[in-house]
């Protein structure tokens, strides 16, 4: 309901709203925690906020109703619950901007028994989120605490907490709710110890923040994600962990390594896209050198985790100037009801240059075969073959997309000519999709003549296959001479005129469940880049010559896939 009357709103006045009907909602949630007594009043906002909208009855009424409601559960869940709704009414735009998703109380238990594990002791440690919106580790940190105190007075565990917990967050509002839900839980403590918790939150711009003189024992948090533009003052700060464009995690990484103490632990949600993609190579070599991986956890599914998302996520510990000893991965699987349930899948070492592409392995099916990539130093470039992608992006030439044939055109390849079961096909049966291409003087840099595989540029891990891959026929190019190739493809092109392996083996192999086996264990995004597909773990090239005869012999696609199959687990040995 909040939703729809968010979307009923005019996109400029969705933020008050989302705001207003918030602060009602916590408000009820408040007075019934309370029972409005007068000595612990609801908490100002931390930050003057604009005057909030006025509240239609019917949508006042709704978010008493929801406050109630979220007296009656923990203030963890309770809070989880009030951040989907103010998020699910943000406007897309803010939303985004900032990077607003909120963690599952499934993760945020998960991620603090890893940093228990880690070695954190909660009778001392203090504690920083500097991404606090919501409170969704700060006050399940303070109940942590608590637990690890049961001995201590009231009045020095308000003050306790009150000077070991700090929390960062840029939206005022999400910073006001993390700080009150943190008092939510502090409440039965506090009203014992007859005083308030002190405001712990500072609302600011964390990246912008120096580390303090004493570093904090334990930086957790689930930092925003999204490129993002720097200026060049932060892009300095920042540049031992940046290559490329910038995306806000890998800067909250950055900062959470300044702000903890060596040997202390920083505990974070992430996406996975770090592991491999080359924008993060700069931020891998730093952890590998400064903070070395305790534990990964991979989350199993993308749906269902975070609101409006998909995302491949993880959990991630790692300890500052740590040993470089084996880490240990596990697969999560958050359920319905209860703790997510938690499977090891194996240890693994970060490569010795920990700039590369980390194989870990992501479940226990990937553990056998990672031991056998780590022993394969062919990549691409040895079978004679570079990776780049399709130099046209459409919607910059529209004018020159043409419908049908003529002099001077030139077939446009979409991605959709290359088929799920691996086969060229003509076409462009897509909305605003063209079958040809009027080149201008000027355009050579986009025209293709040589031979090359094509291979789709985005897929998920849901797919039955996530490398799709066809030659562009010989026989197509001889026909129209050229083609112009659109930017939702690879072009996997050979380097020298007679590449170790054919083009139409490179192409049967990519599409073999072993070879997307193997890219599964590289890949952190539905990106299929090039970075990561020049970074796959191949065979040596002369052990392919069996299935070059059996592509000769036109052989099945189960004697093709057999083939490859022996090609990982012989270790790609000649």
């Amino acid at each position: 309901m909040a939703r729809a009357l968010a979307e009923a709103t005019p996109e400029i006045d969705r933020l008050p709203l989302a705001r207003a009907f918030c602060y009602r909602l916590v408000a009820a949630w408040w007075n019934v925690l309370t029972e409005g007594d007068p000595a612990f009043p609801l908490r100002p906002f931390l930050l003057p906020l604009p005057e909030l909208n006025y509240l239609p009855e019917p949508a006042a009424a709704s978010a008493d109703s929801i406050g109630h409601a979220a007296a009656a559960v923990d203030p963890e869940t309770a809070v989880y619950s009030i951040g989907l709704t103010y998020t699910g009414m943000l406007p897309p735009a803010f939303r985004a901007s900032y990077g607003i998703y909120y963690t599952p109380p499934q993760l945020t238990t998960r991620l603090i028994e890893q940093a228990t594990a880690a070695g954190v002791d909660w009778t001392r440690c203090r504690v920083l989120d500097p991404a606090c919106g919501g409170g969704a580790f700060l006050a399940p940190v303070a109940r942590r605490i608590l637990e690890a105190l049961p001995d201590v007075t009231p009045a020095i565990l308000v003050k306790n907490i009150g000077s070991r917990l700090r929390g960062f967050e840029l939206d005022p509002f999400a910073a006001w709710l993390s700080q009150v839900t943190l008092e939510a839980v502090m409440l039965p403590v506090c009203r014992q110890a007859g005083s308030r918790l002190p405001v712990v939150v500072t609302v600011c711009d964390s990246l912008q923040r120096k580390p303090p003189r004493d570093r904090f024992d334990l930086v957790i948090g689930n930092p925003p994600y999204g490129r993002v533009t720097l200026a060049p003052a932060d892009r300095t700060r920042f540049r031992r962990s940046l290559y490329g464009h910038a995306n806000l995690y890998g800067l909250f990484t950055d900062l959470a390594l300044q702000h903890v103490r060596p040997g202390g632990i920083v505990a974070y949600v992430t996406p996975t896209s770090f592991l491999a993609g080359e924008y993060f190579k700069n931020l891998r070599a730093l952890i590998g050198a400064d903070a070395h991986p305790v534990t990964v956890d991979f989350v199993a599914s993308r749906k269902g985790v975070f609101e409006d998302v998909l995302q491949e996520t993880l959990l991630a510990t790692y300890r500052r100037g740590g040993d470089k000893v084996p880490a240990a991965a596990f697969e999560v699987m958050p359920g319905r009801n209860g703790p997510a349930q938690v499977t090891p899948t194996g240890p693994f070492m970060l490569p010795a240059d920990p700039s590369q592409p980390w194989l870990l392995p992501r479940s226990t099916a990937q553990a056998v075969l990672i031991e056998c990539l780590l022993t394969m130093p062919h990549r691409l470039a040895d079978w004679g073959y570079r990776v780049s992608t399709g130099p046209l992006v459409w919607n910059r030439f529209k004018p020159q997309l043409q419908n049908r044939p003529g002099r001077g055109r030139l077939p446009l390849i979409w991605a959709e000519a290359i088929t799920s079961d691996g086969r060229f096909v003509f076409r462009a049966e897509k909305k605003n999709h063209e079958p040809y291409f009027a080149p201008k003087p000027g355009d050579e840099w986009l025209i293709t003549r040589e031979p090359c595989v094509l291979l789709q540029r985005t897929t998920a891990k849901e797919q039955s296959r996530r490398l799709i891959a066809a030659a562009l026929p010989a026989s197509f190019l001889a026909e129209h001479k050229a083609v112009v190739i659109e930017n939702h493809l690879n072009m996997i092109r050979a380097v020298e005129a007679k590449p170790a392996v054919a083009p139409e083996v490179l192409a049967a192999f990519l599409n073999s469940g072993a070879a997307d086996r193997a890219f599964r264990c590289v890949s952190g995004s539905v990106a299929v880049s090039a970075y990561e597909l020049e970074s796959i773990p191949l065979p040596d090239p002369v052990t392919l010559k069996p299935l070059a005869a059996l592509m000769k012999r036109s052989a099945s696609r189960a004697r093709i896939e057999t083939e490859c199959d022996r090609l990982y687990d012989d270790g790609g040995a000649v």
